[in-house]
């Protein structure tokens, strides 16, 4: 990957966060519930696309093997989202708990299938 690939991939990656964060502030402060719940539908089903659709080489590290910090992520957002359903039985946290138990399932099938390859 030459230098303008790179600083091009990091200027997009650091006004993705940019723009998620600001999201974020303006839903916190002025979104009502369902607003929220949709843009956080949105956010998980993003997250499927992506570990759908990225290079295999985001998704593991050195050795091959799938990266730890960013399937246990997935993994432990999927028991957060699972508990916070418990809680409170809004049906927006078990269909995201689905998508990103999907989500882990499709980078982890993705990874796995290429180890040694």
């Amino acid at each position: 990957m030459s230098g303008k690939d790179r600083a091009r991939q990091a200027v997009r990656e650091v006004g993705f966060g940019v723009g998620t964060v600001g999201l974020a502030l303006v839903l916190t402060l002025w979104g009502s519930l369902a607003a929220i719940q949709t843009v956080f539908l949105v956010m998980t089903l993003g997250v499927l696309l992506w570990t759908a659709t990225t290079r295999l080489d985001r998704l593991r590290g050195p050795a091959g093997w799938p990266r730890p910090l960013l399937f246990g992520g997935l993994a432990i957002l999927a028991a957060v989202n699972a508990s916070v359903f418990s809680f409170t039985g809004l049906a927006t946290f078990l269909l995201t708990t689905g998508v990103l138990a999907a989500a882990l399932m499709v980078g982890l099938t993705r990874v796995l299938r290429r180890v040694g390859a």
